[in-house]
């Protein structure tokens, strides 16, 4: 049996990380589960309007950045959000965040999970089982990359970040070639309504920045490494983004395209249409891997400093000798274990958790930039997010019953925070 310390101690990295070289961090943080389907989610819902809808979910992210950046600047251990929002809106708040992540994360990535399995189902001719177990494989594998410490998990993400790209690429440069119409992705005025919650639904491809912010630390410099990292990152997704919804709007009719597996259908329209396939499918899987490692490392330290502040019990801070949290592994894997069990029996609410996810972080996003007006005041800065803010919060309205899971995460957490702190004085 390993033994264990109240301490945390990081594995060691002297150096740290360069800027090149937390460029596949920030990918990895950021590009899961969320490139396997959104594009083809988004064009089966915005059809024509969906590059347009792409556009501007990226061009929001870009003054985020920067806030973000000034908190990682304000707090460099790695605990930014938290300790913006308990600095701006004040502690019960602030003692909400680590809840939200925990939330999020424990539907988010047994979701995306589901869809990777998918691929899988669909390339093998299969059934649900397959994509149970592919699902299970792919969180497990995770959680046991994260046992082994941080040296791996970045190795981990230099492969995907890779493969990532190459396969993005692959899909879109074959396709495109092929298209003699723009007009599938010509933005059309009267489906214009659609627009913002479409908005909202491509949002959670962007989701994980705020991850980068806990692996800052990580960084040899992050105070002036954080935005150049994140830029790069948000600039290649962003573009990969773009072409596969492009590539499938001149490759596949909106009404037929599959608003999960839609990449696999482009694969399938391609020369070589096995080897294409078995491609999509091998990197689509390690793709999530590769997210969900990065996810799970991330709220695991989370988990670790929400203990030692009182938040979540003391017990999940406890840590090996490596610096490895496997008390606060442990409980991510039960939680993983109940949503995946819950989405796979259930799975017409597949893409309805994914949306219900991106709300969670939509809310987030919406105390981050309250935070920050209260913090920074009236600054360029400040009022960029205060828009942006406006416009999360329509898409938030507009996007219905989905928005329902974030606002009761909060009001639950909120709740506990109160009456915990009521109990302790």
């Amino acid at each position: 049996m390993s033994r264990t310390t109240t301490r945390h101690h990081p594995e060691p990295d002297r150096a740290g990380l360069s800027r090149w070289q937390a460029v596949p961090l920030a990918l990895g943080s950021v590009a899961g589960s969320g490139i396997l389907f959104l594009p083809s989610a988004v064009y089966a819902e915005v059809g024509r309007n969906s590059v347009l809808v792409w556009v501007l979910a990226t061009a929001l992210c870009l003054p985020m950045l920067l806030m973000f950046q000034d908190m990682v600047r304000r707090y460099p251990t790695g605990d930014g959000i938290e300790s913006f929002v308990r600095a701006g809106l004040g502690p019960a708040l602030g003692r909400c965040v680590p809840i939200l992540f925990v939330a999020l994360v424990v539907v988010g990535l047994p979701a995306g999970a589901l869809v990777a399995g998918r691929y899988a189902m669909r390339a093998l001719e299969a059934g649900p089982t397959v994509q149970t177990a592919t699902a299970a494989a792919v969180l497990l594998a995770a959680l046991a990359v994260n046992t082994v410490g941080a040296r791996a998990n970045r190795r981990a993400q230099h492969a995907g970040a890779a493969a990532l790209i190459v396969m993005a690429l692959v899909l879109a440069c074959s396709a495109l070639p092929t298209a003699d119409d723009a007009s599938p992705i010509t933005p059309q005025a009267e489906t214009l309504g659609l627009v913002l919650p479409g908005v909202l639904l491509a949002f959670w491809a962007f989701a994980g920045f705020e991850n980068l912010t806990f692996l800052s630390r990580q960084f040899r410099a992050p105070d002036r490494d954080f935005l150049p990292v994140s830029v790069i990152a948000l600039s290649v997704y962003g573009l990969l983004t773009m072409l596969l919804t492009a590539a499938l709007a001149v490759s596949i009719p909106a009404q037929a395209v599959d608003g999960t597996t839609g990449l696999l259908q482009l694969a399938e329209h391609l020369p070589s249409r096995q080897l294409v396939v078995a491609l999509v499918t091998a990197i689509a899987i390690g793709a999530m891997v590769q997210n969900a490692v990065s996810w799970v490392w991330g709220v695991s330290q989370l988990v670790v400093g929400a203990s030692r502040s009182a938040i979540l019990p003391a017990a999940l801070a406890r840590t090996t000798a490596r610096g490895v949290p496997r008390r606060a592994l442990g409980l991510l894997a039960v939680l993983f274990l109940v949503a995946g069990s819950t989405l796979a029996a259930f799975p017409a609410l597949l893409v309805d958790a994914l949306a219900g996810t991106s709300a969670t972080f939509v809310v987030l996003y919406l105390l981050s930039i309250a935070s920050y007006l209260r913090l920074q005041g009236r600054t360029v800065r400040s009022v960029l997010n205060l828009l942006i803010g406006v416009v999360l919060l329509a898409s938030l309205i507009e996007s219905g019953w989905r928005s329902l899971y974030g606002i009761a995460v909060l009001a639950v957490a909120l709740t506990v925070t109160l009456v915990r702190r009521r109990r302790h004085h």
